[in-house]
């Protein structure tokens, strides 16, 4: 099957030119006379203003021409028919544009007679059904941009586009629905399925087209941003720009910005092109025949944005813990470990709270030494953060550009073209909100990317009515991240366990704070290669435009999976400094408000150390392989049908080397694509690692054991997506009202990155070694939480470098380790498109639209687990037993596999969305001094899968109580998982303008302003862009209590929450739980300390199961466990046991509600000084954010309160901008 489609491109692309998605346009239409009757055999002409390219056709035999592919720009467009005058027009053609004129000639005397048409450039699509805007050169200059990249500009003028810029969403299909093109070659990272890291600059780009909905059967995804390069003209021309903006002038601070200026902002976008014939001296002149086009554009940004996080105080980093004191105004009382009685494992606590500093270890004296000291001491970090400082987020890069266009004949014209990209970035990384390390060890991230890309086109016209054109084009792009000083082997420094030698800093997490000390961006790195040969003949039959033609394409990636934590990652929850409470039964747990992970990390017992081995590259292939037929049938001057379809097939991923690993459930085997002993050749495992496995159980066999094929998955070659739409003229005249519609079927791929980023986690390639002394199967004494009940006997740094051993049995526990496995069906996942459009021109260069559009997006991915261990709640519930200890803790309450394994997940095409909406748009092309664009969109949009394995699992019926969940899997998964999806909002407005002000000759206003009068009152713009949108919060589900109506007060009861030691100002969003106790309460000095301003009418909509009293005693036996969700269950043997009720269904889960507003408004003042008759000098000032509006975040949906301690949006920036054209 591949050798044949592989003979057939080849046979293709020796013996004929053909067409791809280089972004050109199509001029056609059809001649008549006044009467109405179409002219045969008259002869068009089409002249391209900037090159003089020249074209010419003759009408067919029901009058009808076409000029497929022809560069964009402006045209001359002239018709002679015999005893006819001449007809001549001109038309704009934009990026993609199917431009209809049909040229209505008149009876001549003579042959030197002209009917002269003006301006004949369609605004109204009459003959597709598909969606989609163009973006054309003057807004690309003038909207005031936050960032001279083009996906902010798609993402702000095109109806129906949501989330990231890089990765968006188009009427709520998955984010890799939409791929990005520059001339035909792909500008999308494989892996991650974003847009490459360095895009093209804006000065590179003369237009672009993104089509979102019912693409013919030539475009193969369901929606497609294309990018039309500039290219050289006969006039040379060029220009040269600086942007820059600075915290010196015209930026304002965020609420958070405590300090007396904003964050460091020193940020320059500057470049210079060029363009025009290609001449040679003597040798050689390229007018109205070669041209060359070149553009170089950098970017440099040196700035920082407040990050918040709570870490301990100054006086906890010496010893004295006497401020721990929670939210309720409660002590943590801290134990010391070296106390504990060996029979009633009960301790003494520290005197006063107060560790002696002769006890800090050397890791904590290290850490403390490289982490700031909170700015906000007075605010207490177990209720708020109290640090504030800048994040830095610096990013330097450059771009250029060269295209080529030369015109080999009146048949042929040929173009190629090369662009290159750099971009470095460094970025804070740490989580929640931790800062950068002073020595810069950990908590920042550097990002180097690398973007090549390249284009061959070549276009024939082999007569009147049949086309052509090739492309051929290859990108390429490196993305290698790595956190702080990843060259050092800091765990040998600091002491602590390196079993692999791997460098850089080992994750410390569990500190008792948000402050932690993290590989947040696990190194990883990607090359992606990607080469496509497309091809397309287009031929003219009577009224049908036939379009046929295929697709090659070839994918290289080379991926460095995830090296997480293969450096170590080790955990302070240790409970060394808790006291045992022996009514906990078989949880062996803490007495509550005892111990606290910051007082365990200044001691240095760590709780749980882990270091894993996680194999090196994967080398992948990919293949893609297309056929399409596309009929455009104009059934009479009303009606035109687009019927089509297309043919794809993805043929399974290979890995160079066969080094794939799965899972059989039929044997409870782990598949290993090659023998163990070439693995260990390879190095992606070793025998030590391998035995530890099979020592606890593990088997390994081969594909052809399993009976499935080497690459673990089938192909699907049986891909086809049909392709109608009609377009119908409601009215007739010049300005008629059009009815567009269409359904289509695509198919697309999903990100490889879920591919290898969860295949590398499994067993012999992945392995981590532990020592858990809160798990019973790796304790000394085989129960949980070792250090609660005995003195700790490993100090971090002093005596931990040992700690694991990968050559010593048991290093790998009983399910500890995950198998991530596909299943070997994976069918292509799928996007259902339809829509129902009307559109006309309103007036002079203006068009309104209004449109119905539906998607339905099936097969996505998802995961289907069933070896997870029931939460303990569900446990004894169900069981009445208590809970398992032991080597077997780890897998006894597992419902698939007791022996060895940790959980097991299928990877599915199970999932799908759904999405209806409807949009309206205005839009004015730029004309006599003005041009705008507004639309609204109405969209609804939910979804079950799609978000890789960040969420939308399937769970098995054991993690749930019996008969709460259906036993059908698609029933039980449209329960779980089918809800709103919220990254869609359900209202969007976007608006933006461009105007001329009255000033000048030829304005209103000083009309008649000569010389330097007229150079310093003309030329004024303005020019913007604004939009707002609706969110949505999802109500709490941490509470079991009684639950109550949510009522939304919106911004009806401003509060003060005082609860940290400090008042902030906010308000009380909805009732959400707040402890009666902190209502409006005073302390014994009359010092507000709760949250002021709660209404008397104030009853929470959800609380505890133990909710806390207006008056709380701490003499009630019940006062412990105020605020908290406990239960006591009687187990079969007649033990009372103590938990937390939580069923894993709670009634508000997937329950969204709508939140406040954002929205935000940028705008620009330019100046346009004509300097000679073809320089031009332009200033501009951007002003984003130009009110400054700070914004509410969305509430908090515990409590309800949106806090005003934080801005929402960005403040404002002001950006000065000279741009020289010539």
């Amino acid at each position: 099957m591949n050798r044949k489609c592989m003979a057939f491109f080849v046979s293709l692309w020796l013996g004929v030119a053909v067409w791809a998605q280089t972004g050109a346009g199509n001029i056609q239409g059809t001649v008549k006379d006044v009467t109405g009757a179409v002219i045969p055999h008259a002869k068009v002409l089409l002249t391209h203003a900037q090159t003089g390219r020249q074209s010419e056709t003759t009408t067919n035999e029901v009058g009808f021409y076409l000029f497929p592919s022809v560069l964009i720009g402006s045209y001359r467009l002239r018709v002679q028919a015999a005893g006819m005058k001449d007809w001549e027009g001109e038309l704009l053609l934009q990026t993609g544009q199917t431009a209809v004129v049909d040229p209505v000639l008149t009876v001549g005397a003579t042959a030197t007679e002209i009917t002269v048409a003006g301006d004949v450039t369609p605004l109204v699509t009459t003959t597709s059904s598909t969606l989609g805007s163009v973006l054309e050169r003057t807004r690309i200059e003038q909207l005031p941009l936050n960032g001279r990249f083009f996906q902010t500009l798609v993402q702000v003028t095109t109806p129906g586009i949501e989330g990231a810029a890089s990765s968006p969403r188009v009427y709520g299909l998955r984010a890799t629905a939409m791929e990005f093109l520059q001339d035909g070659a792909v500008l999308t990272n494989r892996d991650t399925g974003e847009l490459s890291g360095r895009p093209p600059g804006l000065d590179t780009i003369e237009e672009f087209r993104v089509e979102t909905n019912n693409s013919s059967a030539r475009m193969n995804r369901p929606a497609t941003t294309i990018i039309n390069t500039r290219s050289g003209s006969n006039q040379l021309h060029g220009a040269l720009f600086e942007t820059h903006r600075n915290n010196a002038f015209g930026v304002a601070r965020r609420r958070e910005d405590f300090y007396q200026k904003p964050p460091h902002l020193v940020r320059n976008e500057f470049g210079a092109s060029a363009g025009g014939p290609i001449y040679l001296p003597k040798l050689y002149n390229g007018r109205n025949r070669t041209f060359f086009f070149f553009a170089y554009e950098a970017y440099r940004n040196l700035s920082a944005t407040t990050t918040s996080t709570t870490m301990p105080t100054m006086a906890m980093r010496q010893g004295d813990f006497s401020g721990l004191i929670d939210s309720a105004g409660r002590r943590i009382t801290l134990y010391d470990p070296w106390t504990t009685d060996s029979r009633t494992w009960q301790r003494q606590p520290f005197p006063n709270n107060t560790i002696p500093l002769s006890r800090q270890s050397p890791l904590a004296k290290y850490l403390y030494s490289v982490t700031p000291p909170p700015t906000h001491p007075d605010v207490n970090p177990l209720v708020a953060a109290n640090y504030y400082g800048p994040a830095v987020s610096n990013r330097l890069d450059h771009t250029e550009t060269t295209r080529i266009d030369h015109r080999l004949s009146d048949r042929d014209h040929l173009f190629l073209r090369y662009t290159h990209g750099n971009r470095w970035a460094k970025n804070r990384s740490g989580e929640s909100g931790s800062p950068t390390l002073l020595d810069e060890a950990a908590n920042v991230t550097f990002r180097p990317i690398q973007d090549d890309s390249g284009v061959l086109s070549w276009t024939h016209t082999f007569s009147p009515t049949f086309f052509g054109e090739m492309i051929a084009t290859g990108s390429n792009e490196d993305m290698f991240i790595y956190v702080g000083t990843d060259h050092i082997n800091h765990a040998d420094r600091l002491g602590l366990p390196n079993p692999f030698r791997e460098t850089g800093f080992p994750n410390l997490t569990g500190t008792g704070f948000g402050m932690v000390y993290s590989y947040a961006d696990n190194k990883r790195r990607n090359i992606t290669r990607i080469y496509s040969l497309d091809e397309n003949l287009t031929k003219i039959r009577g009224r049908h435009e036939i379009q046929s033609g295929g697709r090659f394409r070839h994918e290289r990636l080379h991926v460095l999976p995830d090296q997480q934590q293969v450096q170590g990652s080790h955990d302070f929850s240790s409970y060394a400094t808790a006291l045992y409470d022996p009514a906990s039964g078989s949880t062996y747990a803490a007495v509550p408000r005892t111990g606290h992970d910051s007082a365990n990390l200044f001691l240095g017992v760590i709780g749980y150390y882990s270091a894993q081995f996680v194999r090196k590259w994967y080398h992948l292939r990919a293949r893609e392989y297309a056929l399409y037929f596309q009929d455009n049938f104009k059934v009479n001057p009303r009606l035109t049908l687009n019927l089509g379809v297309r043919w794809e097939f993805y043929p399974a991923i290979r890995e160079r080397n066969n080094l794939l690993t799965g899972f059989d459930p039929k044997t409870r085997s782990i598949i290993n694509g090659v023998t163990l002993e070439r693995m260990y050749q390879l190095g992606v495992t070793t025998p030590e690692i391998t035995a530890n496995f099979t020592n606890i159980g593990v088997k390994f066999i081969t594909p052809h054991e399993a009976g499935l094929p080497e690459t673990l998955i089938y192909s699907n070659p049986h891909d086809f997506g049909p392709r109608v739409g009609l377009a119908y003229k409601l009215t007739s005249g010049g300005r008629p009202l059009v009815l567009r519609g269409g359904y289509a079927v695509y198919g697309f791929p999903i990100p490889l990155r879920t591919f290898n980023a969860r295949m590398r986690s499994n067993a012999p390639t992945n392995a981590r070694f532990t020592m858990n002394f809160n798990s019973s199967a790796q304790s000394p004494d085989g129960l949980p939480n070792y250090f609660l009940r005995h003195a700790p006997t490993i100090i971090a740094g002093v005596n931990s470098r040992d700690v694991l051993d990968p050559s010593k049995p048991g290093g790998v526990s009983r399910g500890s380790f995950r198998t991530s496995y596909f299943n070997p069906r994976q069918p292509t996942t799928r996007a259902h498109e339809w829509n129902l459009t009307l559109e006309r021109e309103i007036m002079h260069n203006t068009v309104v639209k209004a449109a119905y559009v539906g998607t339905h997006g099936s097969r996505l991915e998802q995961f289907y687990t069933y070896n997870e261990a029931p939460n303990s709640y569900i446990w004894f519930v169900t069981t009445g037993l208590p809970l398992p200890t032991g080597e077997y803790s780890g897998v006894a309450r597992r419902g698939f596999d007791q022996i060895c394994y940790g959980d097991i997940e299928e990877y599915r095409k199970t999932g799908w969305s759904n999405y209806s909406g409807f949009h309206v748009e205005m839009e004015r092309r730029y004309s006599r001094g003005y041009g705008f664009q507004i639309f609204y969109v109405l969209s609804n949009a939910f979804r079950a899968g799609g978000a890789g394995w960040s969420e939308d699992f399937v769970r098995e019926l054991n993690v749930f109580l019996p008969g709460a969940v259906p036993t059908g899997m698609r029933e039980r998964n449209r329960f779980l998982n089918y809800r709103r999806d919220t990254e869609i909002p359900k209202h969007r407005l976007r608006w933006n303008w461009i105007v001329d002000l009255p000033f000048g000759r030829g304005q209103k206003l000083l009309s008649n302003a000569g010389g330097w009068l007229d150079r310093l009152a003309g030329g004024w713009q303005i020019a913007g862009f604004g939009t707002v949108r609706s969110n949505y919060w999802s109500l709490p589900t941490g509470n079991w209590g009684e639950l109550g109506k949510v009522e939304i007060y919106g911004k009806k009861y401003p509060i003060e929450d005082c609860r940290s030691g400090v008042c902030y100002q906010g308000y009380l969003w909805y009732n959400g739980y707040i402890p009666a106790h902190q209502i409006n309460s005073y302390d014994s000095k009359g010092r507000p300390n709760g949250v002021m301003g709660i209404p008397e009418n104030y009853k929470p909509a959800h609380q505890p199961l133990i909710p806390w009293p207006k008056n709380p005693d701490p003499k009630d036996p019940m006062y412990q466990w105020y605020g908290t969700n406990t239960v006591w269950i009687t187990l079969k043997n007649g033990t009372v046991q103590r938990t937390s009720l939580d069923t894993n269904l709670h009634p508000w889960r997937n329950q969204f509600v709508p939140g406040p507003r954002s929205w935000g408004l940028d705008a620009s003042l330019f100046k346009n000084t004509r300097i000679t008759e073809r320089v031009t000098l332009r200033f501009n000032a951007d002003f984003f954010n130009v009110l400054n509006m700070p914004g509410l975040n969305q509430p908090d949906s515990s409590s309800g309160i949106v806090s005003l301690r934080y801005s929402a949006n960005t403040p404002r920036q002001l950006q000065l901008t000279l741009r020289l054209t010539w």
